[in-house]
């Protein structure tokens, strides 16, 4: 029988890895898109809410190749509801986050996109090519709808090129360490749960999902101390919508996802705190709302580990 420290110690050099390299990349990213002339905003909207992604990415894409379905659909699942009760949450405590119009249109679309996951995956228990390649078209309509939403804000920088090559080699070192800490995740994740004896869906829903969910957790408090609440909150709502369309997308053509009881037992819960985060958007979200969010969380990991 395997030394179960010999599995954590792996968790926990694979996390560090991770969160490590995609801090290395989102900083690669940053800089060459600003020294292209990308405006910030656009920057935040679409590569830092990418890059804090990209850890739910490179697991859910290795589990799938691995034909781990419930560690791949289990991380996202987890991740997202993590991003909505845990970190918007303690932003929200932190301090009051204040929301506007594009918010609230965002948090709509996230909510649509969840249900559409649920119900696909309801039908057959299965997320298959079809249902991925959707996600895919989907994600770049989302990608063309931000664009066309914010095309007057884009500032005409002047294109420097100098550093761009350095950048890009740390944007090359940022993705093998996501990779190989993916990897480190998923392996120990799958002796975990054998070692505990419970499906690795639950090892998905809440250790890998809360280890991937630390780039969102550290750039969205980041944000609300710099009182840049369209941050702290889009990147949150952002991220699920990424987590659902691009990853479950790519995950999802490398191999079908069988989806098992614990997913299900989750889905209801993902579609409620994503509804109840429309509710909250709506007007300002402080610390009574994060401390419900918080309360929440409890409550899921609670139910996930004991059904």
């Amino acid at each position: 029988m395997a030394n179960p420290i010999i599995y954590i110690l792996e968790f926990i050099v694979g996390l560090v890895i991770l969160v490590k390299g995609c801090a290395i990349f989102i900083d690669g990213a940053s800089n060459i898109a600003t020294k292209l002339g990308i405006s910030e905003h656009i920057i935040g909207l679409t590569i830092v809410a990418l890059a804090t992604s990209l850890p739910e990415l490179a697991v859910s894409s290795i589990a799938s190749y691995n034909q781990e379905a419930g560690i791949a659909i289990g991380t996202i699942i987890g991740s997202n509801i993590s991003n909505i009760c845990l970190i918007l949450g303690i932003a929200a405590i932190i301090m009051i986050l204040k929301t506007d119009k594009q918010t609230i249109e965002d948090t709509f679309f996230m909510i649509g996109v969840t249900i559409l996951f649920i119900g696909l995956i309801a039908i057959d228990h299965t997320l298959n090519r079809y249902d991925a390649l959707l996600f895919l078209l989907l994600y770049i309509y989302f990608i063309y709808r931000l664009y066309k939403a914010h095309k007057k804000k884009i500032d005409h920088l002047t294109i420097k090129k100098e550093g761009v090559f350095k950048e890009s080699l740390f944007i090359l070192l940022g993705a093998s360490a996501l990779i190989l800490g993916a990897h480190f995740l998923v392996e120990s994740g799958v002796g975990i749960a054998q070692l505990l004896g419970v499906p690795p869906a639950i090892i998905g829903l809440t250790m890998i999902a809360l280890g991937t969910s630390l780039p969102e957790l550290s750039s969205t408090i980041t944000a609300t101390l710099k009182k840049r609440y369209g941050i702290a909150v889009g990147n949150v709502i952002g991220s699920n919508i990424i987590n659902i369309l691009l990853v479950l997308g790519i995950s999802g053509l490398i191999n079908p996802l069988s989806i098992g009881k614990k997913i299900f037992i989750s889905a209801p819960f993902l579609i409620g705190v994503s509804v109840l985060t429309l509710f909250f958007v709506r007007g300002k979200i402080g610390r009574k709302q994060g401390y419900i969010l918080i309360f929440l969380y409890v409550i899921f990991i609670a139910l996930t580990t004991t059904i």
